[in-house]
């Protein structure tokens, strides 16, 4: 029924165009013999189409910055490197600490309903929030977080300039655990 369709939104497109100073009546009717099949489809391949092709880079980190609210462990990640040009397609990587041992991606560290992070496309219109939770495995250390992304430009041009920009600005020390002051023992 679709090819149908289709055949009969041809013929009144068709019908529908009309030379310059040429008018069609207005009780122009378009006739389809009626058939209990629709017509076969061609067998042959059809042609292939031009690929749009974009150029598009890896970036290693994405200029990203965020702070935790109330010291939890679950961190804002925002774009913090201005306007996203038109045509730009930001989708982001799968977060990690650098260097690695110190702390590590936990999702249990942010709500249940904050958006992660990993998948997520920023562009020009729209530029989401995402979260990162996160905890920490070792005593001490500073990290810094890493979204890696791949950017999608409409040039070159626009594509190096994304790679100029910068890293995260989000960093994480930690902190050795919690213990009770020993008090020396008098002999």
């Amino acid at each position: 029924m679709r090819v149908w369709a289709m055949a009969v939104a041809v013929v009144l497109a068709v019908s529908g165009c009309s030379g310059a100073g040429e008018t069609s009546p207005p009780d122009a009717t378009v006739t389809v013999g009626a058939t209990d099949e629709p017509s076969p489809e061609p067998t042959e391949a059809e042609p292939t189409q031009s690929q749009q092709t974009k150029p598009s880079i890896e970036i290693a980190s994405l200029p990203v910055g965020g702070v935790p609210e109330d010291g939890s462990n679950c961190n804002p990640i925002s774009w913090l490197a201005g306007e996203i040009p038109a045509g730009v397609t930001i989708r982001l990587g799968t977060p990690s600490f650098d260097p690695t041992g110190v702390f590590e991606v936990d999702p249990s560290g942010c709500r249940s309903d904050a958006q992660t992070c990993t998948g997520l496309e920023w562009t020009a219109q729209n530029t989401p929030q995402c979260w990162v939770g996160f905890q920490q495995i070792a005593r001490e250390g500073t990290v810094s977080l890493i979204i890696p992304a791949t950017a999608t430009c409409d040039s070159q041009e626009v594509c190096d300039t994304l790679k100029t920009l910068g890293g995260s600005q989000i960093t994480l020390t930690a902190l050795p655990p919690e213990t009770p002051l020993e008090t020396p023992s008098s002999g």
